[in-house]
């Protein structure tokens, strides 16, 4: 008879006293929201900066211009600070950052230095943000001509905007 009483306790316990429990299913996989089709940038770059040196769909491209370099890149949204890292090696709160609006888009400008090769380098960026991704184009000079491109640098950004991507660039004219 103990034997018997033993059994119907762990039965009792195991059933959890026939009390019925609604469960609710959690999943370990983040959940990847639907991204946003990438635009593409476009701007005015100086005819010798027709050689790309470096390209890399993941990271960018890199030309190399008459006294100064131009990089184009295109990162996630989400994280000003990191992108301004990315771009510069500066923290952003180092920088002083002018926004404004550009269509549809937040636009960010800032310059800053960096010590070079040689000498001190100047650097300017542009960031469009149009909620999903970072378009960034970056130039960088020696500090002793940067004054000299200021009308060739205010020119890219000037012209630098986004398009569809349905729009076909390549039209070969």
């Amino acid at each position: 008879m103990k034997k018997i009483g033993m059994i119907a306790a762990i039965l009792l316990m195991l059933t959890g006293c026939g009390s019925t429990q609604t469960m609710e299913t959690v999943s370990d996989q983040l959940l990847q929201p639907v991204s946003a089709t990438m635009q593409q940038m476009v701007a005015s770059l100086p005819q010798d900066a027709s050689v790309e040196v470096l390209q890399d769909t993941q990271n960018g491209k890199i030309y190399l211009c008459d006294g100064f370099t131009i990089t184009v890149q295109t990162m996630q949204s989400g994280d000003l600070q990191k992108t301004v890292k990315t771009l510069t090696g500066c923290s952003p709160d180092k920088l002083t950052i002018i926004q404004t609006k550009q269509d549809d888009c937040k636009r960010y400008e800032f310059v800053w230095s960096a010590a070079g090769e040689t000498q001190m380098q100047v650097g300017r960026a542009c960031i469009l943000d149009d909620g999903a991704y970072h378009y960034a184009i970056t130039v960088m000079a020696d500090e002793s001509i940067s004054g000299e491109m200021t009308d060739v640098w205010n020119d890219i950004f000037a012209s630098m905007r986004l398009i569809s991507p349905d729009i076909d660039l390549n039209t070969g004219s």
